[in-house]
């Protein structure tokens, strides 16, 4: 097909475009075509400089009129400025702009499918002013209110969104990120995806990234392969596009329009939904645990191995999912933006008279007394593990069968922002607190209080207060007290890309 037999058919669409009758379909076909064909864009804007003309003339658009003879008349002589018909060729080159790129936010998207929801974590999605129940995705404006959902397109590029999120389905290659945090997983088999924000174009070439879009920039963080980030810019001031390959990443701010280099964010976003089996995960099944949550991303509750102990996730106000990225594949996010308000096991397993429990711990606050697990209530239970309520420092709290308190507390305040392995043993005499391997504080104690029947808690105490603030991922729990040689060992595998 010739240039002259190609750009015939814009003619009709963009007359479809002025007079209002353009649908979606067509639209991003057209948005498409402009985008990617430079003679298509030189005719589209002689046609708004003609157009422009003509309504100067005329006083509206050629499309929408039927002048009179005596109009006609009055207008043959008239002279129009070159000033003026640039303005209004200008004019309406933004109108159409913003005809293609911005769709009716109220619209319930109702055109062909062209990707499903393969997995919805306590999600609400919205368009217009209806929620979303469908598993498919049509060509449209979203809104995720809240949650976690996991989309795939029918070209096998998968998506993970986290709330709050507002973003456009485009078609099966593009999808327009408007506000929030979304991860992409392209086939590197020659399967073009983009994700647009205001500020930038991000072009894969088969890869794993993410990309954040808030408070007026951008971020493309990019984990395995090649994608190139085109930022967005006003014709008089062009910018270059910027190449970035496995663990790069960079910032797009608003107003600069120019990529900054930044800090890969390992830990920021969900990718997978996976549990991985690896070489932490195998050492502690060969220890024997009596129970062991891994904390997976999932909506049917917290899942415990064995899956008698399995128990149910609590959540309230908020906007983010109530899981992030864990130590090893998923954890139990509590607190924050989240609605995540901890976990609860009603059959939990009984803490024996001689116990271990572990658990790889991310603290994003100190809350006072924030609880990491707990089983205690007023006057039942044996254990609470938590900070304390001064300087942040993590303690483990035994009651024993008189009644008395034991507490075994770090020197330091817990390090925010970051994974540690705390463990705690009981051997029949000692009490002793773990950090990433090394011991930090024994107390000698009597055995622990009943707590047979009673429930078990995950990041809140036993009336839903002193909330984590953070993640927590892979406890485990033993009813025996495992050595200081057994716990050391577990710190070989203290890099997850080791797993």
């Amino acid at each position: 097909m010739n240039h002259s037999e190609g750009l015939s058919e814009l003619q009709p669409l963009l007359m479809e475009m002025l007079d209002g009758t353009l649908d979606p379909k067509a639209a991003d076909k057209l948005q498409q075509r402009l985008r990617t064909d430079p003679h298509a864009m030189s005719f589209y804007i002689d046609f708004c400089e003609m157009h422009a003309a003509l309504a100067w003339e005329h006083g509206q658009i050629v499309a929408d009129i039927t002048p009179t003879v005596a109009e006609q008349k009055k207008t043959k002589s008239a002279r129009v400025p070159l000033l003026w018909l640039g303005a209004i060729a200008a004019t309406l080159l933004v109108l159409a702009s913003v005809t293609l790129s911005q769709r009716d936010s109220n619209a319930i998207p109702n055109g062909p499918a062209i990707a499903s929801i393969e997995q919805s974590v306590h999600a609400t999605i919205f368009t217009g002013q209806r929620e979303w129940t469908q598993d498919d995705i049509r060509a449209g404006m979203y809104v995720l209110n809240q949650g976690l959902v996991q989309i795939k397109y029918t070209t096998g590029v998968t998506v993970f969104l986290e709330a709050p999120a507002e973003f456009e389905a485009v078609d099966e290659k593009r999808m327009v990120l408007h506000e929030g945090r979304l991860s992409a997983n392209v086939p590197s088999d020659g399967v073009s995806f983009t994700v647009e924000t205001a500020e930038a174009e991000v072009i894969n070439f088969g890869t794993e990234f993410s990309v954040e879009a808030l408070g007026g920039q951008c971020e493309v963080h990019v984990f395995e392969g090649h994608v190139r980030v085109q930022p967005k810019h006003p014709v008089d001031q062009p910018s270059e596009a910027v190449d970035l390959w496995t663990d790069e990443a960079v910032r797009i701010a608003d107003t600069t329009r120019q990529a900054s280099g930044i800090d890969l964010a390992k830990h920021r976003f969900i990718r997978s939904v996976q549990e991985p089996n690896g070489a932490y995960v195998d050492a502690v099944h060969e220890l024997s645990p009596k129970a062991y949550y891994r904390m997976p991303i999932r909506q049917q509750g917290l899942l415990c191995f064995p899956e008698e102990y399995s128990g149910r996730v609590l959540t309230g106000e908020g906007r983010r999912p109530a899981c992030a990225p864990g130590f090893a594949g998923g954890s139990l996010r509590v607190g924050g933006p989240s609605i995540g308000r901890g976990a609860i096991v009603q059959n939990a397993p009984e803490i024996a008279n001689e116990f271990t429990m572990m658990a790889w711990v991310y603290a994003e606050s100190r809350g006072k007394n924030a609880v990491l697990a707990t089983n205690m209530t007023k006057r039942n239970g044996c254990f609470a593990w938590m900070l304390d309520d001064m300087n942040g420092q993590m303690k483990i709290r035994l009651r024993d069968q008189e009644g008395e308190i034991v507490e075994c507390v770090t020197q330091e305040p817990i390090e925010l922002n970051t994974w540690h392995h705390f463990a705690c043993t009981y051997d029949g005499d000692m009490l002793t607190l773990f950090r990433n391997g090394e011991i930090v504080d024994s107390k000698l104690s009597a055995a622990p209080a009943e707590s047979r029947g009673l429930p078990l808690y995950f990041g809140a105490n036993w009336r839903g207060k002193h909330l984590w603030e953070g993640r927590i991922d892979e406890f485990a729990i033993f009813d025996k007290a495992l050595t200081q040689e057994q716990i050391e060992s577990l710190m070989m595998y203290d890099n997850p890309s080791q797993l």
